[in-house]
């Protein structure tokens, strides 16, 4: 992306304001537009987020970018009677977070009234929690979705009997945390066909009661005899799924997201609210390549670049390849090594014999580089990343510019593919919240070497690899946090260090979800730190992030976001709420990145 800002329009006069004293030593900078600040952020350790870790105490925004950073009373002399000023009460100011690999359409889609939490102690709960959807329902047929509940934490599943007094017309379908099984009502079990004689398919379960009859409870494959009917998400519902996922992620302090895999059709719906002004955040997407070179070749010839778009608000930087699983306990990562018991993944490139998917994977990656697009491509297994780099190595050629490709995940990169994409600027984009679900979980799959390397940061980081942090949202919870504590400690949900040697510092995980990300979206020149001239997207967190326990960092509230210049999220109640949120999203994320499902509670999307 070309800076389009005028930096020398922000640079005039910088040497009169040194001599009216607002510049002192060490600095306060500040840029010549003339009038007061629109902005000003004081009583804070305002963290610039350079190589140099500068740190001010306060920050003035004006025409959407940082005006001034500084000592507090030289900045707030920047402000007049229109001045919007926070008081940041000693908390921690850093760049607003870029969440480099999260998928907006999913998440959004996963609250109210879309879908239902239903993750309850009791059937009572969950059957209030129906209650209320059938009521607020705006059609009395329409599907109610829910999810989340746990036959480990019930005393036993919801079954037809509870959910049908409260339901209605409305057919309900609630899946559980695990995704490997659902509940549904009477009306769904008539559209089904389901009765008492329906032999489930292969490796399903439909349960009964004592008389023989279907309880509304369908285990595994028996699922796809309900989910074929319900019905997708319309344009109206994703749009409002979306606005719905822009306020949470603005509640979190993000304002810069990269949603990877997208098809044209949400690339379109994403182009009419940025048209609108309604995309309540910088968004850089990346189109779905699909598993062969036919369809991505189908797919750039169908693709128009977008018109009258701020590039700094919506930009298509390129392509996302899919090629392989996860190394979980469903072991569908392809690696050197088998597994422990071992069976070993695959590619999931389209090709009969290794040989031939590597080979189309590779010209995935020569058709999208030709067209001077970034690729990101999802490699979670060492002998996939290989491939993946070789592909890019072979692409990019002696010269290759300056793509930025990356592998996304890179859960076992090999130390030395890591020295080779430092040496050639390919990037990796790892994920320390889903560390922290699975931490030693996995010793039983790969081994207590691989667990603790794996997401290897700390190795990374020393061999100069441009490393970013995402959620990979909806699968985890957004909470960055969460993840600069988990890059920090590695420690699992459930207890134990998985791989304290890959520990890195609080300053190194919060690079990897500002400065570093911005350096992804080929943005660093305008965003990522709070250098002056840069854009004034800001978060304000409740408290000292360089100076709590680690263990306490997902306890801090955000208490404000400003996205260019404009405060979008202004906190009014505990921090509580988002901590109880992130909590909820734990089994879930955990049960399906086991079940083999990356992304897997993605909905519609």
């Amino acid at each position: 992306m070309h800076n389009r800002f005028d930096r020398r329009r922000f640079l005039q006069g910088g040497a009169a304001l040194a001599a009216a004293g607002l510049l002192p030593a060490p600095a306060a900078q500040a840029n010549a537009s003339r009038g007061g600040a629109d902005l000003v952020i004081h009583n804070a350790r305002v963290l610039v987020l350079d190589k140099r870790f500068r740190i001010a105490q306060a920050v003035a925004v004006k025409n959407g970018v940082v005006q001034a950073l500084g000592q507090g009373r030289e900045v707030l002399r920047l402000a007049d009677r229109r001045t919007e000023v926070i008081d940041a009460g000693g908390g921690t100011v850093l760049p607003g977070i870029n969440d480099s690999h999260l998928h907006l359409g999913g998440f959004g889609l996963d609250f109210p009234p879309f879908t239902y939490e239903v993750d309850t102690a009791t059937v009572e709960e969950l059957v209030e929690v129906v209650r209320v959807a059938a009521q607020a329902a705006t059609t009395p047929d329409s599907w109610i979705r829910g999810q989340g509940w746990n036959d480990n934490r019930l005393p036993r599943p919801p079954r037809r009997a509870d959910l049908d007094p409260v339901s209605g017309n409305h057919p309900v379908v609630l899946t559980d945390f695990s995704g490997h099984a659902m509940a549904v009502n009477s009306v769904v079990l008539r559209l089904a066909g389901i009765t008492r004689d329906t032999v489930p398919p292969a490796g399903g379960v439909i349960e009964k009661d004592a008389d023989g009859e279907p309880t509304g409870v369908l285990r595994e494959t028996a699922q796809g005899l309900v989910s074929r009917l319900i019905p997708p998400f319309t344009d109206e519902e994703i749009s409002q799924g979306i606005d719905t996922g822009i306020r949470i992620l603005h509640s979190l302090g993000i304002t810069s997201i990269t949603e990877p895999g997208i098809g044209l059709d949400r690339l379109a719906l994403y182009e009419k609210k940025a048209r609108e002004g309604a995309l309540g955040v910088r968004l850089t997407a990346l189109l779905s390549a699909g598993v062969e070179p036919r369809l991505l070749r189908e797919t750039l010839a169908a693709y128009r670049p977008l018109q009258g778009v701020d590039p700094r608000r919506l930009r298509v930087a390129g392509v996302k390849i899919f090629a392989d699983g996860i190394p979980t306990a469903a072991k569908t990562a392809w690696l050197h090594e088998p597994y422990l018991d071992g069976s070993n993944g695959s590619l999931v490139i389209a090709g009969s014999t290794v040989q031939e998917q590597v080979a189309n994977l590779h010209e995935l990656i020569a058709i999208a580089h030709a067209k001077g697009l970034q690729i990101g491509t999802h490699a979670t297994g060492d002998a996939t990343i290989d491939a993946v780099v070789a592909g890019y190595l072979k692409a990019m050629g002696r010269r290759g510019g300056d793509p930025r490709h990356y592998v996304i995940h890179g859960d076992l990169t090999p130390e030395a593919t890591l020295r080779t994409m430092a040496g050639r600027g390919i990037g990796v984009n790892m994920n320390a919240t889903i560390k922290y679900l699975l931490g030693r979980t996995l010793d039983p799959v790969l081994g207590t070497a691989r667990t603790d390397y794996q997401w290897p940061y700390r190795t990374a980081l020393d061999l100069g690899v441009n490393v970013t942090s995402a959620s990979d949202a909806p699968v985890t919870f957004p909470t960055w946090l969460q993840g600069v504590q988990s890059a920090v400690l590695r420690e699992g949900r459930f207890g134990g260090v998985a791989g304290e040697a890959e520990r890195i510092t609080v300053r190194e995980a919060l690079a990897t979800y500002t400065r570093t990300p911005a350096w992804q979206d080929h943005a660093d020149r305008w965003k990522g730190t709070l250098d002056v001239g840069k854009a004034a997207d800001i978060c304000v967190v409740g408290g000292d992030i360089l100076g709590v326990d680690p263990h306490e960092l997902i306890n801090l509230p955000i208490d404000a976001t400003v996205l260019g210049g404009e405060v979008v999220y202004r906190r009014k109640a505990s921090a509580a709420a988002s901590t109880r949120a992130a909590s909820r999203w734990h089994a879930r994320g955990t049960a399906c990145l086991e079940g083999g499902n990356c992304c897997c509670r993605i909905t519609h999307a």
